[in-house]
């Protein structure tokens, strides 16, 4: 994903992020200068790492790991740094969030038989509700993704 970061001088740059699906890092990169700015450790291997241009968080996932799969870590996009962690029960996979069109809420799936879509106040990081629905995979924001919202990969 992409967004615009301030850095400690106040520059503006687009920088993009990407989870490894490997190690428990996620790589950021300035996008002008192809340089790495930081890896931010995670709690494991992830897959999907979501935001929006009206958040200030990005949502990582560790579904592709053993022990943290059942974790979603906040990366406050201008710290750089995981600011919270969400997390569902120990076994359970918690992943592939995606958001709301306006970026009010961001959706997560809890990756079960006995499931949910798991809807997040996308500024107080605390859930607003549980939608049921049997292991719900493949949601995806169309519009965010034809209007290349920022946050969303394309």
């Amino acid at each position: 994903i992409t967004w615009k970061w301030r850095d400690r001088s106040g520059s503006e740059r687009t920088v993009m992020a990407t989870p490894n699906l490997n190690e428990g890092v996620v790589t950021v990169i300035d996008l002008g200068t192809y340089q790495t700015i930081k890896q931010i450790k995670t709690l494991g291997p992830g897959f999907f790492l979501r935001s929006h241009e009206n958040s200030r968080y990005a949502f990582t996932d560790s579904m592709m790991s053993k022990e943290h799969k059942n974790a979603l870590q906040v990366i406050d996009k201008q710290t750089l740094e995981v600011v919270a962690q969400i997390t569902a029960e120990p076994g359970q996979t918690l992943a592939h969030v995606e958001f709301s069109r306006d970026g009010r809420y961001a959706l997560a799936s809890l990756w079960e038989q006995d499931g949910a879509l798991v809807v997040i106040d996308a500024q107080t990081l605390q859930e607003v509700k549980r939608i049921p629905a049997k292991k719900p995979v493949g949601k995806y924001n169309v519009w965010n993704k034809i209007s290349r919202s920022e946050g969303t990969s394309h």
